[in-house]
């Protein structure tokens, strides 16, 4: 493939486009990820010094602020996001309840019950499985069935769910201070060069967005496409929490910013037709699954109504579409992004 083949059907730098992706989406979306998972650990010590209607509220509120900022990022798999597999280590789902039933409480982690001890601080719990340090963890120790205020398990749910929360904001920090710092990730992004650690062409770095896009796609599509499967009892979203209305949310926010990181892009500006009129498809297909799934507003303990199924159905015939006009644009624009390989979480 010769160098740079991309560029012939671009109207400016590819950088430019690049650059817009980092500035646009990818590091305003970590810094807002670093804010609210600051919050909820703010939130958390406070509830848990002085339990109240108001402290909880403020829990409850940060955690789903906090969910919508990690699913907004979920499917920025690459770069810092491997290291460690933090990103994957903030949304790894907690094993489901033995019961199987769906809306049964939720069974304790190991150490919240006070039957065993859980990990002593926030360093050994980093070195636990990653079904303990995330969000999906957070929630079933102080979310998903909160214990009685005084309680032996309120102390010992209290003092897992802080060390839990302590652990997501320095994951999200980490994460957001590699992709702000000048040098960093998001540099080397926006402006490949011969001495590029990571990316040399411009060709590369533009493949590896769209290749981040063509995955993420695709595995908001399985997660949807659970909930379609007929001859079962139970309709579900497939996704990494407890409760169906946290998935929802979380899967919400990772559509929405799927949609707003291609648009980021600017390619249906940025190329010449016919290139621009596949970024064109992907935008306006992102925009009826973003307004499908939006129009879900589903309330705990709810089961999802056929009308939510229809709406699932449309996100993900919105989702196939774009998925479909991204590859057509790779095609075209003579770039070899990375397969697809994305697994929901």
């Amino acid at each position: 493939m010769p160098a740079h083949a991309a560029e012939q059907q671009f109207n400016r730098p590819i950088e430019v486009v690049l650059s817009g992706v980092v500035e646009g989406y990818i590091r305003p979306g970590y810094a807002a990820l670093a804010d609210a998972a600051n919050a909820l650990q703010t939130a958390t010590v406070r509830y848990c010094a002085n339990p109240s209607d108001t402290t909880r509220g403020a829990v409850d509120e940060s955690f789903q602020r906090t969910v919508q900022s990690v699913g907004a990022v979920a499917f920025l798999d690459f770069g810092p996001a491997g290291v460690n597999r933090r990103l994957e280590r903030l949304k790894t789902p907690v094993p489901a309840s033995a019961s199987g039933d769906s809306k049964a409480d939720p069974e304790p982690i190991t150490g919240q019950d006070g039957s065993q001890s859980g990990p002593e601080d926030v360093g050994a719990l980093a070195q636990e499985s990653p079904q303990i340090q995330g969000l999906p963890a957070f929630e079933r120790l102080l979310v998903a069935a909160p214990a009685e205020p005084g309680s032996e398990r309120f102390v010992e749910s209290c003092r897992f769910a802080g060390l839990v929360a302590a652990n997501v904001k320095a994951i999200s920090t980490a994460l957001d201070s590699e992709w702000a710092k000048a040098g960093g990730y998001g540099d080397w992004l926006a402006t490949p060069a011969a001495d590029n650690p990571a990316y040399r062409q411009a060709d590369a770095a533009l493949a590896e967005i769209l290749g981040t896009f063509v995955r993420g796609a695709r595995v908001a599509e399985d997660r949807l496409a659970s909930a379609l499967v007929e001859d079962t009892d139970t309709v579900t979203v497939a996704g990494p929490f407890d409760r169906q209305t946290l998935v929802l949310l979380y899967l919400q926010a990772e559509i929405r910013g799927l949609s707003q990181f291609f648009q980021a892009t600017d390619l249906a500006d940025a190329t010449d037709s016919p290139a621009s009129d596949d970024a064109v498809r992907v935008s306006a297909a992102m925009v009826s699954a973003g307004e499908a799934i939006a129009s879900i507003d589903l309330k705990d303990g709810d089961d999802l109504s056929d009308k939510d199924i229809e709406a699932i159905a449309r996100a993900k015939a919105g989702l196939e579409a774009a998925r479909l006009a991204a590859n057509d644009l790779v095609v075209r624009l003579k770039i070899e992004a990375a397969p697809v390989d994305g697994q929901p979480q």
